[in-house]
């Protein structure tokens, strides 16, 4: 074989091999992927607040009311990406798989509305 061969051989080989690298389609195009980081992150951080604030006595619905708000929000945001297209992959899952966690997430924490929004708006049930 000649060098020439060789280095097409070469670029051909490289050339499949990158082919094979790189994110699983369909990913989530990067506004669509923006809107999901922001969403996840709300919806994690109201109900890690919600967590502290019944890990003590005392009346927490005011405060469980606020999060809740805030979580409604996000799960919106969240709706609105999977109404655009659930088979969206996102960090290795699909969006409709981070909704259905989210909506087991945001129960398990007590943030029932939020958890109803993210139903109706999807269709979607928890795990």
């Amino acid at each position: 074989m000649t060098a020439t061969r060789h280095l097409a051989l070469a670029i051909v080989l490289l050339a499949v091999a990158a082919c094979g690298c790189g994110p699983t389609p369909p990913q989530a195009p990067l506004g669509q992927a923006k809107k999901l980081d922001e969403a996840l992150s709300g919806i994690s951080s109201a109900c890690g607040l919600s967590q502290q604030v019944t890990a003590f006595p005392g009346g927490h619905q005011p405060n469980l009311t606020t999060l809740d708000d805030t979580a409604i929000s996000d799960a919106q945001k969240l709706a609105s990406v999977y109404a655009r297209n659930p088979k969206w992959i996102y960090q290795s899952d699909t969006v409709r798989a981070l909704v259905r966690d989210s909506i087991s997430t945001l129960h398990e924490c007590g943030l029932h509305d939020a958890a109803s929004v993210l139903m109706r708006a999807t269709g979607q049930h928890g795990l």
